[in-house]
């Protein structure tokens, strides 16, 4: 990475972190936030059981084996955000009624996010489905995403009130 891209990226993951921080500490629009997260964590559980189960078929048991895990971990993750949006008294919806509501979405609105349509640019919709993701495209983005995402959730972490 050249120096101009990493000061963009230093400057880029600060404001995200400073955004979503402001964001969980006003309790305006902590409910907004946390449900975002439980439901991006939740939602990323069915593809990563298609995924194992593709590894599975293939013939790569260590593989299915790690996604598995990795599933397990966006489930219990999402169980997290979930159990804060109770201590809200928030309604927290499950798996079914987030693919219930994403089925009833467009896939002009389904695909409207401006970071996935960027992160992803240059792949078709089609070759990004559990079924056809190339594996070097999958483990390099789920890294890229994962290792920020962890760096984002402890920076907030820290700037979350101390709760009862």
């Amino acid at each position: 990475m050249d120096f101009i891209t990493s000061i963009l990226n230093t400057i880029g993951s600060g404001a995200t972190a400073y955004i979503l921080a402001s964001r969980l500490r006003d309790p305006q629009t902590r409910p907004n936030t946390l449900a975002g997260f439980q439901m991006a964590e939740s939602g990323a559980v069915p593809f990563l059981t298609k995924l194992a189960a593709r590894a599975t078929a293939e013939g790569d048991t260590w593989l299915a084996e790690k996604l598995t895990i990795h599933a397990a971990d966006e489930q219990r993750h999402g169980q997290i955000f979930a159990h804060g949006l109770k201590q809200l008294g928030k309604e927290v919806k499950t798996a079914a009624e987030m693919k219930q509501q994403s089925e009833n979405k467009s896939n002009q609105a389904k695909n409207s996010s401006p970071f996935f349509s960027k992160f992803y640019r240059g792949y078709e919709p089609e070759a990004l489905k559990a079924e056809n993701i190339d594996w070097l495209v999958f483990m390099a983005s789920t890294y890229i995403l994962e290792f920020d995402a962890s760096k984002d959730f402890a920076r907030m972490a820290t700037a979350l009130p101390m709760m009862s």
